[in-house]
């Protein structure tokens, strides 16, 4: 097996992962949605169930949300879904968007993604050791649960922007590029 086989190869099994992750993460969007109705409806009729009023709901609906985000923000990476501005890219050949897209990788996204973790995990450190919780008394607990999830939504887009970097150095390496082109690539999609 070629180096570039081997490349594609760690690339394709994150962005396996990564799919997966998202594919799970999907199901937050119902829950959400469920959460939202529920939320809207009890507060029209000014009904509430005991020990889950509007403030809990509301929380809830954002810690789903961040949820969520996390577990589609590395794949969103691997799927090229994510804000670009391809002014230097748009008219070069594979090879030079391959190059720029490795240099951007691990020049930019991943020390980004090194410095958000390790502040994400210090953010979501202090708010288990406090016990933190929400500001309202009729708020949510365990605050440092969608903290957590700030660190790991980094920690997801550093795993999708080594796959786009392993992908690319295939490339430089001489893997074919069956996708018609360095970007987007037609990653799995998630179940």
């Amino acid at each position: 097996m070629t180096a570039a086989a081997r490349l594609l190869r760690a690339g394709a099994v994150l962005e396996t992962a990564l799919a997966r992750v998202a594919g799970a993460a999907a199901w937050l969007f119902l829950a959400a949605a469920l959460v939202i109705g529920f939320d809207v409806v009890t507060r029209k009729f000014g009904y509430q169930v005991p020990g889950l009023g509007s403030t809990r709901l509301q929380e809830l609906q954002w810690h789903l949300h961040t949820a969520l985000f996390a577990g589609w923000l590395g794949y969103a990476y691997v799927r090229n879904a994510h804000v670009r501005i391809d002014t230097l890219a748009a008219r070069a050949g594979a090879r030079t968007r391959a190059w720029l897209e490795l240099a951007g990788c691990l020049l930019l996204a991943l020390p980004f993604c090194a410095v958000g973790l390790y502040f994400g995990i210090d953010y979501a450190w202090t708010a288990w050791l406090r016990n933190e919780a929400s500001e309202s008394m009729s708020g949510l607990p365990y605050r440092f649960v969608p903290k957590s999830l700030i660190a790991l939504a980094f920690l997801l887009l550093a795993l999708g922007a080594a796959a786009v970097a392993l992908r690319a150095a295939a490339l430089l390496l001489g893997a074919r590029d069956d996708q018609g082109g360095f970007l987007p690539r037609a990653a799995p999609s998630p179940r």
